[in-house]
């Protein structure tokens, strides 16, 4: 009886160990405007964002992704489109595409925001792995307005006066000046 129990309590240790590996992990940091998002096989993405502008501050925490809505209009927002959207706030917040230009500064009403193609394909990964945890850090009252850090200078480090203007690409996913 006792070596069906463990055999038990292993396989239920597995199952759950299996599930939480599936999931997609997504950090997004407000400080630097970016998301990160990694599958458990390693592949990892990251993009700029646009989060919340002060007095619609995107909330900092571990959230879940709660539901998805690949073609979802807003309600609230004059059905203003919200293309691929991954739901993790009861407040109807989500990580979402848009059409807007000018990603990499807080621009939104507490969504996040990132470019179409790239919301695509973090939509289809958390579809593929059944779910996502989604962690957000960063100050919301800074979110956008810091360059990078001084305090560990590196030869390819470049301020935020001598960044070259973004292209507005879907291409231009990942800038050496930014790390997570």
């Amino acid at each position: 009886m006792m070596k069906v129990i463990s055999f038990l309590v292993a396989l239920v240790t597995m199952l759950m160990t299996t599930t939480v590996q599936s999931k997609i992990l997504i950090k997004i940091d407000l400080d630097s405007q970016r998301l990160s998002a990694t599958k458990a096989s390693g592949e990892m993405v990251v993009w700029k964002i646009s989060s919340g502008r002060s007095g619609y501050e995107t909330p900092i925490g571990h959230f879940s992704v709660m539901r998805m809505e690949k073609d979802h209009h807003s309600d609230e927002y004059d059905q203003a489109p919200m293309p691929y959207a991954l739901f993790f706030s009861p407040r109807g917040l989500a990580i979402h595409g848009t059409f807007e230009k000018g990603l990499g500064r807080p621009a939104s009403h507490g969504c996040v925001r990132l470019a179409v193609p790239h919301a695509q394909q973090l939509f289809s990964w958390v579809e593929e792995e059944g779910g996502a945890q989604v962690e957000i850090t960063g100050s919301t009252q800074s979110a956008g307005r810091r360059g990078v850090s001084a305090a560990a200078p590196s030869a390819t480090s470049l301020s935020r006066s001598a960044r070259p203007e973004p292209s507005g690409s879907a291409q231009d996913d990942v800038e050496s000046v930014w790390s997570f």
